[in-house]
């Protein structure tokens, strides 16, 4: 049966190939030999661990890859517990295909970071003989080593002197996301640590409501805020406290459902963002939870003044926490919104669907019905989805 829907698929998309008719999705689904080997099985250690109605989700779950690695080639080549663990946190299989292509995507850039590495490693091995061949007076290490120990004066006289704003990121949330949308909020947190840290101009960066003892947040740690267990890195400052008990100054929580605009960026104030991304929707999230994370706590709730100064024309206005941050530097050092918009929002959020490359949008459009044929097939083998907690 497999292999005659294979030959039929293949022949449709052939004759519509020849004819240049628009096929339906980025190549045609087809059924390959299974992809699943022991390395994508849960250890017998974490097996150990769980409850049996948890076994028995382990057991679906293996059902689903193996279908998975059959018909896209998209499958990561193996499966941490720490990947199980996730999925068992997860509730629905679109939810779980979607993470398995992530999987798949972030061992491809962890392969090609390697090479980088590798790269320059490469580089420096022979910057060193060519040094030892042809010395100089000031060495490559020695000129990483002032850039370094510059970024670190930096940071620190941030502090010190008082003279940059507190930024502060509100924690509270994370251990209420989903599993994807605790990882992108991670990453976004750790391009924060490093842009800071890289900055001429750096925040007195805070986390607050950040509860170490929270097994999720030990898990993104562990996982992706390694920087948080380095003694060498010294920014962010961490507190399990309320920001109404961390700062004295006057606090600003920004907050897209705010009634009035942020006006100004001034170094002897707070400005407080949640912890949240835009990218997935979260179920355990509420839609206004920054304006009520700040009324909760009787501070002031600000928006960024962005329908002022940016024709918004696709995309959502709801920011990165990285795009925030740059705003609020560019306005606490010029004061011109308008140019610290132009810095941060992304080009892509400022024109219309009918200006973007519609190449782009229809290869778009035909890896969503790929994956949405994925699903439909493995929902024919195995059932509807039944939504587990």
């Amino acid at each position: 049966m497999e292999a005659l829907a294979n030959a039929v698929q293949k022949l449709q998309w052939e004759i519509r190939s020849l004819l240049r008719i628009s096929q339906k999705t980025v190549a045609p689904v087809l059924w390959y030999p299974s992809a699943m080997t022991s390395m994508h099985e849960p250890s017998p250690e974490f097996l150990s661990k769980l409850t049996s109605e948890e076994n028995k989700k382990v057991e679906m779950i293996l059902k689903e890859f193996d279908l998975f690695s059959r018909l896209s080639k998209r499958f990561p080549s193996k499966l941490k517990d720490s990947d199980w663990k996730t999925l068992l946190e997860v509730s629905t299989r679109k939810a779980r295909y979607e993470q398995a292509m992530f999987l798949y995507r972030k061992e491809i850039l962890e392969a090609e970071d390697m090479k980088k590495k590798e790269k320059l490693r490469e580089g420096r091995r022979l910057e060193a003989a060519n040094q030892i061949r042809n010395p100089t007076f000031i060495s490559p290490y020695l000129q990483t080593k002032t850039q370094e120990w510059s970024q670190f004066r930096n940071v620190v006289e941030a502090y010190r002197l008082e003279n940059h704003p507190i930024l502060a990121v509100d924690c509270q949330f994370l251990n209420r996301l989903s599993p994807r949308g605790r990882g992108l909020t991670a990453l976004q947190l750790q391009y924060l640590i490093s842009e800071n840290r890289n900055s001429q101009n750096p925040f007195r960066l805070h986390f607050v409501n950040y509860n170490k003892k929270d097994p999720k947040i030990r898990e993104l740690e562990k996982n992706k805020l390694q920087s948080l267990a380095n003694p060498d890195v010294f920014c962010p400052i961490i507190s399990n406290d309320g920001f109404k008990n961390v700062f004295e100054a006057e606090i600003i929580y920004l907050s897209p459902d705010a009634t009035e605009e942020l006006e100004s960026v001034e170094n002897n104030k707070v400005y407080v963002i949640g912890g949240i991304v835009d990218r997935v929707v979260e179920h355990g999230i509420p839609k206004m939870a920054s304006l009520e994370a700040a009324q909760s706590a009787n501070v002031l709730a600000r928006k960024l003044p962005i329908d002022r100064y940016v024709d918004f024309k696709s995309g959502s206005k709801f920011l990165t926490l990285l795009a925030v941050s740059e705003i609020l530097r560019q306005v606490n050092l010029h004061g011109d919104w308008s140019k610290a918009m132009e810095v941060a929002i992304p080009k892509r959020n400022i024109r219309a669907a009918e200006e973007k490359n519609p190449n782009a949008r229809a290869a778009q459009a035909r890896i969503h019905e790929f994956n949405a044929e994925v699903l439909r097939r493995v929902e024919k083998r195995l059932g509807k989805d039944v939504v587990q907690k």
